[in-house]
């Protein structure tokens, strides 16, 4: 009996132990960008995708866009009710270009992007998509703390597309 109790409780206290962590790491990702790994563990591609430069640094930056993107996202969506249309034409451009870096950022994790060609193309309409919208919030004039992450977002793609060109 006494066997089977204890186990209970390492049981428990495991789930304990679990919990907190999952929570640790929730935790982390919503607090925005941070320049530790705000995921808590590694990604990479899969093995068999081979690229001609280091795969953990990039899948690093592929984090950091991600993050970054989701930063300026949320920043804009805690301001855009004071705002008119023109700002809400602004915020739907960086919620689509959020949406378009996390699904880059779950393509590159997966190996679905076989070739660096095809990575340059990918990185090549992010960074087109990002100046868009760069001009867009200039434009529009308004939340220079999103300016500021957006400003983040072209230099992570710049470095990216410059690590791609191998």
């Amino acid at each position: 009996m006494t066997k089977r109790l204890s186990q209970r409780w390492l049981w428990l206290g495991l789930a304990l132990v679990a919990s907190a962590l999952g929570a640790g790491c929730d935790a982390t990702v919503s607090a925005g960008y941070d320049a530790r790994d705000p995921y808590g563990r590694p990604y990479y591609p899969p093995p068999e995708v081979r690229y001609s430069f280091p795969r953990e640094r990039f899948a690093a930056l592929a984090h950091e866009l991600d993050d970054r993107a989701a930063r300026a996202h949320e920043l804009a969506e805690g301001r855009i009710a004071g705002y008119g249309p023109r700002a809400q034409e602004y915020f739907e451009r960086i919620h689509h270009f959020s949406d378009q870096a996390r699904a880059f950022h779950e393509r590159y994790e997966r190996g679905a992007i076989r070739t660096q060609d095809s990575l340059r193309g990918e990185l090549q309409h992010l960074l087109d998509d990002a100046r868009a919208t760069n001009d867009a919030i200039q434009q529009a004039r308004v939340f220079s703390e999103v300016y500021d992450e957006w400003s983040g977002v072209i230099r992570v793609l710049n470095r990216m597309i410059e690590m791609a060109r191998g």
